[in-house]
């Protein structure tokens, strides 16, 4: 065994499976013409020897990197004959990786880690590209008039480094590609949907793919925190056979839903998976099924499934991402994201740190809606948790940001959320908040917090029946929301204000369970104890209720609470005086 120098070039043929599955003879005489060309025309001008050849691939060896870059670029003219009058979904694609390195050879095989190299950044490229190590972009910078196209440090499996990586591309301008939308709207996380593939036999089901993608991007636009890739830009992934990770470099985003489909009958099979694209993992997967019979019903049902399950994932994550993440360094939508964790977690500590990231992400980005309106959700929680000194000066804050939030994007549907709350919650004012609400709700029919908070207007209007048709909106359209606690609460309130003070026990216990620190639940808590008659009960959760307000009263609560004009308004407050709080 020998030790030299080698510039080592992998060829590896995309989605062979499926193409051996379909064409079994056509693709493998492809396939055989194509190395039969290389061999017999490519290699011997520069110098270059097959090591092993197999029925998806090939490993060549060459003297010099220019040798091997130029036997790549050659490659692609051949495959190009090679597909003529054939149908586009049955094409011989490759994608190569080049890398120079020392390497131990015999006359078998290639050994080393420079081989593995060359095989993981073969891997990064889509068909028909070329991908090479830095050690070949320095050999060929002046030699081929190639054009190279730096794809930044990646983490390779198998590789304990980041490899500094690039694409080459043949003489001539590149292909354009987009590369900054990542940092959109105060760097939003983004995500693009590509058409399901069509997997079944019958090709007339093929449109669902496009409807169903389209449905998905209409769906993720409505929520705040993502920005989604038009239909447009991922409609030209349709028919080609990039991986996930090679759409989200050409389009620029974090994650890339992709899926196939399947038509037996009158049933539809549908897999669905979500991919982050720096880390080059699935973080979610999942089946969906339905009926045919009722096309557009399906569509909808499908594209409010796939949504609801996603959301949630990409949220978790990228909370994930920015804890880990210098302060310092954080853009105004990881300073909104890591704001509000704070919030949902309402302790006094939590609350401050809360506003110190909204005040920087506005400083960051003044014209980024979202955390104007965490920043006026700030000021109606510190009211409500009844640690504010001047609930007056909170109140002309929460709506002072409130506006400015829809001043920004008065399309947005969380801002027009948030500014129905503050004129519910603290200008008592439920019909104009009702107003806000319906419009978020005409904006992304999925908003849970306008179903939940909207719960709360109806309840302090008194109209219990309308309070608990809505409670249950917002748990069924976000499972895995952190604001669940929330959701509980207002539930329990809706209950309330109808009467049925047992479940609205039930509910209050399920969402102390959730976030014990929310005072809104222990003074619904305490009522519904009073007004059921458990009189004891209630003395106990009014003593809880205390430790967390100790300044509430049975007058405070009248004055503050935003249902002081409603029947209710009265009952509750003698509950209050029965479970033992201070006049």
């Amino acid at each position: 065994m020998t030790r030299r120098l080698r510039a080592v070039l992998f060829v590896d043929v995309v989605d062979s499976v499926r193409l051996i599955h379909e064409d079994p003879e056509g693709a493998v005489q492809r396939w055989r013409s194509f190395a039969a060309e290389i061999t017999r025309d490519d290699l011997p001008p520069r110098r270059g020897r097959i090591v092993k050849l197999l029925g998806d691939g090939m490993l060549v060896e060459f003297e010099s990197a220019v040798d091997a870059v130029e036997c790549a670029l050659a490659m692609q003219p051949r495959l190009d004959r090679l597909n003529k009058d054939v149908p586009p979904n049955r094409h011989l694609n490759v994608r190569i990786g080049v890398h120079l390195a020392d390497v131990m050879a015999d006359d078998v095989d290639l050994y080393g880690d420079g081989v593995n190299l060359a095989a993981r950044l073969m891997a990064l490229g889509g068909p028909r590209e070329i991908v090479i190590s830095a050690a070949v972009r320095d050999q060929i910078a002046d030699g081929l008039g190639v054009t190279i196209e730096d794809l930044g440090d990646r983490a390779l499996k198998g590789i304990d480094r980041p490899i500094r990586a690039f694409r080459a591309w043949p003489p001539g301008p590149p292909p354009v590609t987009v590369r900054d939308r990542r940092r959109h709207s105060g760097d939003r996380p983004s995500i693009a949907v590509l058409p399901f593939r069509n997997v079944s036999s019958d090709p007339a089901h093929g449109f669902l793919g496009d409807l169903l993608a389209e449905d998905l991007i209409g769906a993720l636009s409505r929520q705040t925190d993502l920005f989604v890739i038009s239909r447009l830009s991922t409609a030209p992934f349709r028919d080609r056979l990039y991986e996930p990770r090679n759409v989200a470099e050409v389009l620029g985003v974090r994650y890339v839903l992709s899926g196939t489909m399947q038509a037996s009958s009158n049933r539809l099979r549908l897999m669905a998976e979500l991919t982050e694209a720096d880390a080059d993992r699935v973080i979610w997967a999942d089946r969906f099924e339905g009926s045919l019979a009722d096309l557009f019903d399906l569509q909808d049902q499908l594209s409010h499934d796939i949504s609801k399950r996603v959301v949630p994932y990409v949220r978790h994550l990228e909370l994930e991402r920015v804890r880990i993440k210098r302060p310092d360094s954080l853009t105004a939508y990881e300073r909104t994201v890591r704001a509000s964790d704070c919030l949902h977690r309402t302790s006094r500590e939590d609350l401050e740190d809360a506003r110190q990231m909204l005040e920087g992400a506005i400083a960051s980005d003044p014209q980024y809606a979202p955390p104007y309106a965490w920043l006026a959700l700030y000021h109606v929680r510190k009211v409500g948790q009844g640690w504010s000194v001047d609930p007056a000066q909170d109140r002309a804050e929460a709506n002072r940001h409130a506006t400015a939030a829809l001043e920004r994007d008065d399309t947005d549907a969380w801002s027009n959320s948030v500014y129905g709350l503050v004129h519910a919650y603290l200008n008592k004012d439920p019909e104009t908040a009702i107003g806000h609400y319906d419009r978020a709700l005409t904006i992304n029919p999925s908003a849970a917090p306008a179903w939940a908070w909207s719960t709360s207007a109806y309840a302090w209007l008194g109209n219990g029946p309308e309070a608990i048709a809505r409670a249950s909106r917002a748990p069924k359209l976000s499972p895995f929301d952190p604001n669940m606690y929330s959701f509980t609460s207002v539930a329990a309130m809706a209950h309330a204000v109808a009467g049925d003070y047992e479940q609205a026990i039930a509910s209050c216990r399920q969402s102390i369970r959730q976030n014990r620190m929310f005072v809104s639940t222990h003074r619904t808590f305490t009522i519904a104890l009073a007004l059921a008659g458990r009189v004891e009960e209630a003395q106990a959760a009014a003593r809880d209720l205390l430790a967390l307000e100790p300044s509430l009263t049975v007058s405070n609560f009248l004055r503050r609470y935003p249902g002081a004009a409603s029947p209710q308004a009265k009952l509750f407050s003698e509950a209050l005086a029965i479970a033992g709080l201070p006049r």
